[in-house]
């Protein structure tokens, strides 16, 4: 009786779960089609979950990397442009190679690109996008994505030489000259296209006059005249021949261009700072390096870039021709930085020029080789060899055999 009880209950187990239907598991190819047509629909949150499955369940299937552009498609359709950045980049990781990379690489530049703030604040996100199309167009330069990402760069130069400009401006607002000269050198250096060149020429001519350099003023203002003759500062340049004669206090305003503009708190704070420090690198932010090539050596930890260097970590600039840096052992940090060749490093408003530059952040060392200048407002300091000990805040001037270092110093 027990055994036939038994029987009667198994028998109907069994038939209740034949009797459930299962759920079929779905194929990546149809989570796919139906993922595109959601698209279509602009129903992008039921998209991504489609494509988000075959991305968890089917990694390895042929049509997984496809899959993952297209969520990358849908929050940038959303205008999530920061997760939209994180799956083209993930994407550009993980398949190198892979033939969609020309596009990949144009969304990721147009997701920093929308992440990008005004010019008067932080730039991170727009060197991000210009590092992205300065990528896809010397790797894919005949592609018609080429032309997009080079219209796209063009503006984003503009807008940093307008931030350039700006910070100009204020420095010269603030009497401020050598740290003026520098910012308006660096916008002709490497944004000799831009709109505003006419204005950073008469400038420059401005800036060169109240410091006495009457030939560069003149320089600087023939340029204005011969290659701007139609600009309104060639204008008021010509009306002051024999020397721009305007006063240091006064606006440099041609056309009435609105009201004086004063840098937001967060750059006045990173420009104008009297008792900074010329420190070394932060290691928990991040440093950006621009290079017309670049060679890694794993082994050595060491990574070399050459041509028209420039390394930024928030406040502080470099540029040199060449440029060697060394990481700790967990590659977490820069212990070491050797730029040469026409080096300018420029802090807030310390700037420094020289032929050769050690930074070394174990000795908490910084050392200046060859023709050494350092402006520090109307502070200058000349020396064949200057070394900085971070730490203890001390400076040692070298000057050559045949000449002694010099001090000019303007006490406030």
């Amino acid at each position: 009786m027990k055994k036939l009880v038994f029987i009667l209950m198994f028998a109907f187990f069994f038939s209740y779960c034949a009797g459930k239907q299962t759920k079929p598991t779905r194929l990546a190819n149809d989570l796919y089609v139906e993922g595109v047509n959601l698209m279509k629909q602009k129903k992008y949150d039921r998209a991504i979950r489609n494509f988000s499955q075959i991305r968890e369940n089917y990694p390895f299937d042929p049509v997984a990397p496809y899959a993952l552009i297209k969520m990358a498609d849908c929050y940038f359709m959303k205008k999530d442009y920061m997760a939209a950045s994180r799956l083209y980049e993930d994407f550009a990781s993980s398949f190198p190679n892979d033939e969609n990379i020309p596009y990949v690489l144009l969304k990721c530049g147009e997701c920093y690109e929308k992440l990008s703030l005004s010019f008067e604040r932080d730039q991170e996100y727009t060197y991000k996008a210009l590092e992205k199309y300065t990528i896809l167009l010397s790797r894919f330069p005949h592609l018609h994505y080429a032309k997009e990402a080079e219209n796209r760069k063009k503006l984003l130069e503009e807008k940093l030489a307008e931030r350039e400009l700006y910070v100009a401006e204020f420095y010269f607002r603030t009497h401020e000259y050598n740290a003026c000269i520098l910012r308006l050198e660096y916008l002709l250096k490497h944004y000799p296209n831009s709109k505003r060149i006419d204005k950073a020429l008469f400038l420059l001519s401005k800036a060169h006059f109240e410091l006495g350099n009457t030939e560069k003023s003149e320089y600087y203002r023939a340029r204005l005249m011969e290659e701007y003759p139609k600009s309104p500062y060639a204008a008021q340049s010509k009306s002051q021949r024999g020397g721009l004669k305007g006063s240091k206090n006064k606006e440099v305003n041609p056309k009435g261009e609105g009201k004086e503009r004063v840098l937001p708190e967060e750059i006045r704070k990173e420009e104008r700072n009297p008792t900074e420090k010329f420190t070394f690198f932060d290691p928990k932010k991040g440093v950006e390096v621009f290079a017309k090539r670049m060679e890694g050596f794993e082994k050595e930890r060491r990574v070399f870039f050459e041509g028209n260097v420039l390394l930024r970590q928030e406040d502080l600039t470099i540029l040199c021709d060449t440029l060697e840096a060394y990481l700790s052992e967990d590659r977490k940090e820069i212990e070491k930085v050797f730029a040469k060749g026409n080096v300018r490093i420029i802090k807030g408003q310390r700037t420094a020029t020289c032929n050769e530059a050690e930074f070394d952040s174990k000795a908490a060392t910084i050392v200046l080789k060859g023709e050494v200048l350092v402006i520090s407002g109307p502070d200058r300091l000349k020396g064949d060899v200057i070394v900085y000990y971070m730490n203890e805040d001390r400076i040692l001037v070298k000057g050559k055999k045949d000449k002694k270092a010099r001090m000019i110093i303007f006490p406030k």
